[in-house]
């Protein structure tokens, strides 16, 4: 059985814990407002948040440019493109469109 943990959260799911990510990512660990969550999600798309998330972040780096093992990514086992859908869902539950 796989371990989903993020931020010191145990998560039943993989999505949950990549949804957890998304949402920590565009609310700033909730210090954001909602319309600041809504400009952010008018302005970028799913990928651009998902990439700027995983780049500051550092979700995941080589070991070497890292120096301390497996980052969170390789070591929990999701790809870019499973967190854009957890993006994708939060974007949804927010009603709001992607930009063209």
């Amino acid at each position: 059985m796989s371990t989903y943990e993020w931020g010191d959260t145990l998560f039943r799911t993989k999505a949950d814990m990549l949804d957890a990510i998304a949402e920590a990512w565009a609310t700033a660990w909730g210090r954001n407002s909602r319309e600041e969550v809504l400009q952010a999600f008018e302005k970028k798309t799913d990928d651009e948040l998902a990439a700027e998330a995983i780049a500051n972040w550092a979700l995941y780096s080589d070991t070497e440019s890292c120096g301390e093992g497996d980052t969170h990514m390789p070591r929990v086992v999701y790809t870019e493109t499973e967190l854009v859908a957890a993006f994708a869902r939060l974007r949804e539950r927010l009603g709001e469109t992607a930009p063209p």
